[in-house]
């Protein structure tokens, strides 16, 4: 009686046992499937919470400060560049007016010593302004300076130029001085003489009583 009941019981022993690895396995299978979806799950949000940072550091919509400080920046520069821009607009007319502004300094004698004047083409000295040729440009202004060695007064007139200025006595060793100036509106070469009487020959010779002026545009 006792074999049968030990030879009944091995079978269940066995599907019990079999019944015991296939729920293990079951079990084991969910616990794989399980961290599979929870990595799943971490791995998707990591990869949502990185998107944005590739999206900016790629050149895409940036967060409202960084848009601001951008836009500041560009219309700082655009400011910047405006400014520049104006600078150098403004540029040519400040030369212009320096240039209108400049003035050229041009100095005269009469009967300058030792001679006390100048020699003439038969060797004889006769009365000179030096020098009696020179040039101005248009738009400069020309102050002129005229220190007169001689006795008598001259003039340095010049009817083209708007010029007609008393050139007082001097003497050989004191000298009188006359300033006047010029603003030369127009290019030309003009005539200038002494209107004084003096010196005869001087008076009707170029380079001595008489010259010209060339002003240049």
């Amino acid at each position: 009686m006792g074999d049968p009941i030990q030879t009944g019981t091995e079978p269940t022993r066995y599907a019990v046992g079999i019944a015991t690895l296939l729920g293990g396995i079951v079990l084991g299978l969910g616990l794989v499937f399980g961290m599979a979806a929870g990595v799943g799950a971490i791995w998707s949000s990591v990869t949502a919470s990185a998107t944005p940072s590739a999206s900016s550091s790629s050149g895409g919509a940036a967060p409202n400060g960084a848009s601001g400080s951008a836009a500041a920046s560009n219309t700082g520069m655009s400011s910047m560049n405006q400014s520049g821009a104006s600078s150098a607009t403004g540029s040519a007319p400040a030369a212009g007016a320096a240039s209108a502004g400049a003035v050229q300094d041009v100095s005269l004698v009469v009967d300058p010593p030792p001679l006390g004047g100048r020699k003439g083409p038969d060797g004889h000295v006769y009365d000179a302004f030096v020098p009696a040729t020179f040039s101005m440009k248009v738009g400069v202004t020309v102050k002129v300076t005229v220190l007169n060695y001689d006795t008598l007064p001259h003039t340095w007139t010049s009817p083209g130029l708007g010029v007609n200025t008393m050139v007082p006595a001097g003497s050989s060793t004191s000298p009188s001085r006359t300033t006047f100036t010029i603003h030369p509106t127009k290019a030309g070469t003009f005539s200038w003489y002494c209107a004084t009487p003096c010196d005869s020959f001087a008076m009707k010779t170029n380079g001595f009583m008489r010259g010209t002026v060339t002003v240049t545009a």
